[in-house]
């Protein structure tokens, strides 16, 4: 199981606990009376907000009847977790940059900027600058550094699978200037041809549809156990949702705005008229 940074080892570390807990039949509550804590203490432990001793990892490999390998593997993703994590981005953002790293699909809606997979360095830098205008340009340079590396998550040899609808704002607003967006427009356009994307522009004419004011991150992962995260992001923070009701909300909406977008196939034509509108 590679291990990338402290945040993704947290998230693996925790699903793992989480499944181990399952398989060999004991409630949360017993884990905490295992560790002499709270039961919402084994909560954020198991979905990768708070970190654990390796000593208290022992306790509970012990309670869970893992075998001698499984528990090795644990006991490295305990120790890896609590790392210092890099300071280039914010640590709220962290969490989600570590389930994007580990993530095996992705569902995206996106009402007014690219998403950061598909941006290009220029594209990046102009929504950095443009969003907070207080780091120095080495920190700007720091962050589109960062960002560019996650791009690679879609080219690698197990890419990840993205599936996007972009409001046709996206297209429209001319980020970094017309030069800047239409190398961003050209890229996108390159991007719907890989086989592990999938591109939709949800037009003006499609009127008021299910996710007005909002914006949205499904991702799906397989691995150390599988699971279902949404996230959603403002001004100076993120959230996530984990509650299996609400996460079918977000899940059909998302296919409510693939219906009412463009299909995947006129994708290309949207993109090359976006880009002759720019000049």
């Amino acid at each position: 199981m590679p291990i990338t940074t402290p945040p993704v080892a947290r998230i693996q570390l925790g699903q793992l606990l989480r499944k181990l807990r399952e398989q060999a039949g004991k409630t949360q509550e017993a884990a905490a009376e295992a560790l002499e804590c709270q039961k919402p203490r084994i909560s954020k432990i198991e979905t990768g907000k708070a970190t654990i001793s390796a000593g208290d990892v022992r306790l509970l490999i012990d309670l869970y009847g893992a075998d001698e390998a499984t528990g090795q593997t644990v006991v490295q993703l305990a120790r890896e977790a609590r790392k210092r994590a890099t300071a280039r981005i914010p640590d709220w953002a962290q969490r989600y940059v570590a389930l994007e790293t580990i993530a095996s699909a992705m569902q995206v809606y996106e009402p007014e900027l690219v998403p950061g997979l598909l941006q290009t360095e220029d594209y990046a830098r102009a929504i950095t600058r443009a969003t907070d205008p207080t780091p120095t340009e080495e920190e700007v340079e720091r962050l589109v550094v960062t960002r560019m590396e996650r791009t690679a998550r879609i080219h690698s040899g197990n890419p990840l699978h993205l599936s996007v609808v972009l409001n046709e704002a996206v297209l429209r607003r001319p980020v970094g200037g017309a030069k800047v967006m239409a190398d961003q427009l050209r890229y996108l356009r390159e991007a719907t041809e890989l086989p592990n994307v999938t591109l939709q522009v949800l037009p003006f004419s499609a009127g008021a549809h299910v996710a007005m004011g909002s914006s949205f991150y499904i991702l799906e992962i397989e691995h150390p156990a599988k699971a279902t995260v949404v996230y959603v992001e403002c001004l100076t923070s993120g959230d996530y949702v984990d509650n299996a009701a609400q996460i079918e909300r977000f899940v059909s909406a998302f296919k409510q705005l693939q219906v009412s977008s463009s299909k995947e196939t006129e994708t290309a034509a949207t993109l090359e008229r976006a880009m002759r509108d720019l000049t």
